[in-house]
């Protein structure tokens, strides 16, 4: 029985360790990455440097920023405190059936008419089986550049899994990759891009996606979804 006891002991303690390292890879910075100059925007633990735009809609828990289901239909996201201008933003998220979320980058509240809504260009996030757009579907599934460009060359992403999302900013040069695939790639300051904007809901906003510095906002349209590893690095 000892040796049994013994063998039992050895086994937990060996799982324990696996996921002490799983768990300390999680809202952390290698050696490398803080070399290359990335920074933590998620410390896994607090809401420090972000603020949130409702009351509730969001918690943090088991090291994850976690969205919560409501039905009061009033967003309630949380955006940045900082502003970024030339960066690459790397993050992990994980949907849930029927979520609807996005990441909004150079996000501002200053268009005109609109000033207090916070707006910006969108990577959208989407169970891309389960939900969907009475309209413009192809142009609102996950990656795509939300109501603008579809994303391609991308596979369909399985609910309650980690999938990690990355977007580039330099310049007018814009970047939106999912999994390691880069599926949108559009530069705004092309009459190409205008005339997309042009054909969106966006029509109305003078000057839209032409903001030269923004924040970062993550959507809580009403579903669930959480988001770890949450990581930015300057472009120069």
């Amino acid at each position: 029985m000892d040796r049994y006891k013994s063998y039992f002991i050895a086994v937990t303690l060996s799982i324990s360790v696996i996921n002490g390292v799983v768990a300390q890879t999680t809202n952390i910075l290698t050696k490398i990455e803080k070399q290359k100059g990335w920074h933590l925007l998620f410390d896994g633990k607090t809401f420090n440097g972000w603020k949130k735009l409702a009351d509730t809609g969001w918690v943090i828990e088991e090291g994850e920023l976690r969205a919560k289901a409501f039905n009061d239909g009033r967003q309630k996201d949380i955006i940045t405190v900082d502003q970024f201008e030339n960066f690459e933003l790397s993050l992990e998220f994980k949907i849930s059936k029927l979520t609807n979320s996005g990441i909004k980058y150079l996000v501002t509240d200053s268009y005109p008419g609109h000033e207090g809504s916070y707006l910006g260009l969108e990577y959208q996030i989407l169970d891309d089986i389960n939900y969907k757009y009475p309209e413009r579907g192809i142009y609102r599934s996950t990656a795509s550049l939300y109501d603008l460009i579809p994303a391609k060359n991308k596979r369909i992403i399985s609910l309650n899994e980690w999938n990690t999302a990355r977007i580039i900013v330099k310049g007018n040069h814009v970047e939106h990759w999912l999994n390691g695939r880069l599926v949108v790639e559009y530069d705004r300051s092309t009459n190409d891009f205008n005339v997309l904007v042009h054909d969106s809901k966006y029509r109305d906003l003078k000057k839209f996606g032409k903001t030269i510095t923004g924040h970062i906002l993550l959507q809580n349209e009403g579903t669930p979804i959480a988001f770890r590893s949450i990581k930015i690095r300057p472009l120069f």
